[in-house]
């Protein structure tokens, strides 16, 4: 099969583009050893950049290079025959190699990224990827990927990514007719694990809210100078969210005030809360909520 080189600006074009065309050439004239993917691409790299981020690569290669000593080959470099295909081993090596990284164009192509280097032990380069992917935008994993994220990343093995998915799903329901398009995209052990998380999700938001609102409610929006049921109003809010996480939203609280000064008319002081009462219940409810995620995510990994 052949390969393509590429130019360090063409790299660099690729990697804001976000496309991976085919496989990359990699033939360093110091190289030392070969790696051969299996659709039978091979890779001429410096096997000290591969020893240095993977123990597993390290042990294959000295096996390799044992072996191709003993039998006294004619070839000039021992090689390692990996299971991974070339356009996996090419995007994989542009972030151990001193080079511009590349990340694949589809979800599924990074999560098979992501397992390899998993595979690999390589714990720096998966932090690289990571960070990488953290910088994209639009997310790598959103509210509109969600499942197929979630999905993939429970096929390939990535507990990480599958929590980051699972979190974005809270933006649904979970009710039938939300995930009526999602059902024939998922596979159903996935979806049962899915659906165990988020009553998870909810079970400790339940129990964690109502602490909030019998004790957690900052004194300088419980004391606001209004008869007409404010705390009433949090506290449904409040309990809603349980219910229906995806409800925890900046947009759905300041609708929430808004409709209840609007009903009350002048009759109702709410509209004038400062923006400071406002901000310290916010952040207090951001912190239990969050506090809440982080200890589902501890459960679910």
């Amino acid at each position: 099969m052949s390969t393509q080189k590429i130019s360090e600006e063409e790299s660099l074009l690729l990697f804001f583009s976000g496309s991976l065309p085919g496989v990359l050439r990699f033939d360093d004239p110091d190289a030392d050893i070969i790696l051969r993917s299996c659709d039978h691409h091979e890779f001429r790299v410096l096997k000290l950049y591969l020893i240095k981020v993977s123990p597993v690569l390290q042990e294959l290669i000295q096996s390799a290079s044992n072996s191709h000593a003993a039998a006294n080959a004619t070839v000039a470099l021992a090689s390692v025959q990996l299971s991974d295909s070339g356009a996996t081993l090419s995007g994989l090596l542009t972030f151990i190699l001193p080079i511009l990284p590349i990340l694949p164009s589809t979800i599924e192509q990074t999560m098979i990224l992501l397992s390899a280097a998993q595979k690999y032990n390589m714990d720096i380069i998966l932090d690289r990827i990571r960070a990488v992917l953290s910088l994209q935008n639009p997310s790598f994993i959103g509210s509109k990927t969600a499942f197929q994220a979630y999905s993939l990343a429970q096929k390939y093995g990535l507990r990480q990514e599958a929590l980051q998915a699972a979190r974005s799903t809270l933006t649904f329901s979970f009710a039938l007719e939300d995930l009526e398009d999602k059902l024939g995209t998922i596979p159903g052990i996935y979806l049962h694990e899915l659906w165990k998380y988020h009553q998870n999700v909810r079970a400790h938001l339940r129990v964690d809210l109502t602490a909030f609102r019998t004790n957690g409610i900052p004194s300088t929006m419980a004391s606001q100078p209004c008869g007409y049921g404010t705390l009433t109003r949090l506290g449904e809010y409040i309990n809603s969210i349980a219910e229906f996480p995806a409800l925890f939203d900046i947009t759905e609280f300041h609708m929430l005030l808004s409709r209840h000064s609007s009903a009350w008319g002048y009759q109702c002081h709410c509209a004038n809360i400062p923006s400071q009462a406002i901000h310290a219940f916010w952040m207090a409810l951001t912190d239990v909520v969050h506090s809440c995620m982080t200890k589902v995510s501890v459960d679910y990994l």
